[in-house]
């Protein structure tokens, strides 16, 4: 019997909740400019041209990885390890996205100038 107690599963590895924290905060600051950049695009007047279309895709599935990778960090299990790899990681290709999206902004709207 004491074989068999000895087997249960090792608890997982975890992170300092300060450190967790601090992440949690980065990832809701960049998420607030990502939403208040894509507002303040969105509602611009002037004609949107076709690659306004994409970019605007680009923007949306950004964000929402970035919001899906906010709330995971809510979470409390996003002190193990590999829930908080798991979001960061999320969190990076939505910004890396989002970047894109906006990067296409800036390109269109320079050579449409």
């Amino acid at each position: 019997m004491q074989e068999l107690a000895g087997k249960e599963s090792e608890p997982a590895t975890r992170i300092d909740a300060a450190f967790r924290n601090g992440s949690l905060t980065a990832i809701g600051i960049i998420v607030g400019f990502s939403l208040g950049f894509t507002a303040q695009w969105a509602t611009d007047a002037s004609a949107w041209m076709p690659w306004d279309y994409v970019a605007a895709i680009a923007l949306a599935i950004g964000i929402v990885l970035q919001i899906k990778a906010l709330a995971e960090m809510l979470e409390v299990n996003s002190l193990e390890i590999p829930v908080y790899q798991r979001a960061k990681n999320r969190f990076m290709i939505g910004l890396l996205i989002t970047a894109f999206g906006v990067a296409m902004i800036i390109v269109v709207s320079a050579l449409t100038i």
